[in-house]
């Protein structure tokens, strides 16, 4: 039986395998980007942060990390699979709460799916942030943006599936450097 106390008691192998200063270290990091993220939309007095469901999120990242690294028999794990990872749970746990919104705002409607979005599209672009587009792959660009924002809001999200799409965006940008260069 799955009860509070085998969930916890679960939660406690997790914390035996990563040491809790790692779990704290994640916590920290994730809570301080929300922060941040809010801070910078200017709807900091809208939202909270539930700091028990975003230290869920943080030991259920680690979890299905813990089971990755024990099926594939590895010592670490990629990048790509720990945001998507990361992403799945905070969005499944959602621990940003709307406390008010009163011009019936999309961006608080979604806030989970908004930061999770916001980090993705920050890990995309990583160091070319401030890189010129041309016209039409700048298009390109923000169209898969809107989609991959509309499928965090929208569609039923998974690890894998999130894995996969910034797999095939990461891969997309490799071959056309290659590409250019024939």
């Amino acid at each position: 039986m799955n009860n509070i106390e085998n969930v916890y008691i679960n939660y406690r192998n997790i914390l035996d395998e990563f040491t809790e200063n790692q779990v704290m270290d994640r916590y920290r990091v994730l809570y301080q980007e929300i922060k941040e993220f809010l801070k910078s939309a200017g709807i900091e007095e809208n939202v909270r942060i539930d700091e028990v469901i975003l230290m869920h999120t943080v030991l259920d990242y680690y979890s299905d990390i813990s089971r990755q690294k024990q099926f594939h028999k590895v010592e670490h794990i990629n990048d790509i699979k720990a945001i998507a990872y990361e992403t799945f749970w905070f969005l499944r746990r959602k621990p940003l709460q709307t406390l008010e919104n009163p011009d019936q705002s999309e961006v608080l409607a979604f806030i989970n799916e908004k930061f999770a979005f916001s980090r993705i599209a920050y890990f995309l672009v990583g160091s070319g942030k401030g890189a010129a587009l041309s016209e039409e792959n700048k298009k390109g660009f923000l169209s898969y943006l809107d989609t991959f924002y509309y499928f965090l809001k929208y569609r039923n999200v998974d690890a894998q599936m999130l894995e996969l799409m910034i797999m095939g965006f990461k891969a997309g940008v490799m071959v056309a450097e290659d590409l250019k260069t024939n």
